[in-house]
């Protein structure tokens, strides 16, 4: 992963915030559903596993966004003096808000390997254990997806 994140600079501190809540509360809709419907009594398991999950989905879509923006601001210098058209329909102004696409992105990729790999688990193993294995391995998918978009799509420039 390549990247060269520039979260420091005024431009991205927001969004880096936006960020990193959107992903704490996902992950807080994880813990209600691990507490709640899943059986995980531990409360350590509930609540300081997804903790370290929520700063890899954060990383995630960090990448994600940064990939994002480098195609946005490539295409931004090539076609900076085009008339625009302002006709965008409501779907299209909401993807086209910079924080969207990359959570939805690791939002669903999270969320399909959590329960895919969780019922897989908990044939072979109890509920707390079946719940920590499903969160690691979604929060590596979502490394690994990540990586694949910045490779495929962004193909960012190395700094």
């Amino acid at each position: 992963m390549p990247i060269k994140i520039r979260w420091k600079s005024k431009e991205y501190l927001g969004i880096g915030m936006l960020l990193l809540g959107m992903c704490g509360i996902i992950q807080l809709f994880f813990i209600f559903i691990g507490q709640y419907f899943l059986e995980i009594g531990s409360y350590f398991v509930v609540i300081l596993i997804p903790i370290g999950i929520t700063v890899a989905i954060f990383f995630a879509s960090m990448i994600i966004f940064e990939s994002y923006a480098q195609i946005e601001r490539r295409e931004k210098l090539r076609t900076q003096f085009r008339k625009t058209k302002n006709q965008l329909t409501l779907l299209k102004r909401i993807l086209n808000f910079p924080i969207t696409k990359p959570l939805v992105i690791v939002f669903s990729v999270f969320t399909v390997f959590f329960f895919i790999t969780f019922f897989i688990c908990i044939v072979f193993l109890d509920n707390t254990f079946s719940f920590i294995i499903a969160e690691n391995l979604s929060a590596v998918a979502c490394l690994l997806i990540a990586n694949l978009v910045e490779k495929s799509y962004g193909r960012v420039q190395r700094y």
